[in-house]
């Protein structure tokens, strides 16, 4: 297990929010345990309102420029935050939320190919991808 407690996954967030988590924890199953814990807390709304200023602002902190190339990228933090969400509904309110974030990071949700399932390279890795929302190309969740 990657996390052994609730309050692993809440101090990640935490230092996720405040900038202070070092850049070698923000691997992608820190990505997917923070979206995790940020969407028990907050509405989904919130949190795609939040995300962008919060990991542009992490990366600026961590030396991870936001450019056409690299840092933020809009559709892939959208798309696994709407995907995330629909996790989360399928559990039920006894679910244990260290179990649960594992089964989501450990599940086809956290293959790192998963978002090729629905959008093709070409269109994914658009600078129209990486600056706002585009809909995928292949199919949807």
């Amino acid at each position: 297990m990657i996390y052994k407690t609730s309050r692993e996954i809440e101090t990640l967030t935490d230092r996720l929010l405040d900038r202070s988590l070092p850049k070698p924890e923000w691997t992608h199953a820190a990505h997917l345990a923070a979206g995790f814990c940020l969407l028990h807390r907050y509405d989904l709304e919130k949190v795609i309102c939040d995300m962008p200023k919060v990991i542009r602002s992490y990366n600026e902190a961590t030396g991870t420029p936001n450019t056409d190339d690299e840092g933020y990228h809009h559709t892939l933090t959208l798309f696994y935050l709407y995907d995330i969400k629909k996790y989360i509904t399928t559990l039920t309110k006894e679910h244990d939320f260290v179990e649960a974030c594992h089964r989501l990071i450990n599940g086809e949700i956290g293959l790192k190919e998963y978002p090729f399932k629905f959008y093709s390279k070409k269109l994914l890795f658009s600078l129209e991808a990486r600056h706002g929302w585009v809909e995928s190309d292949l199919q949807w969740t």
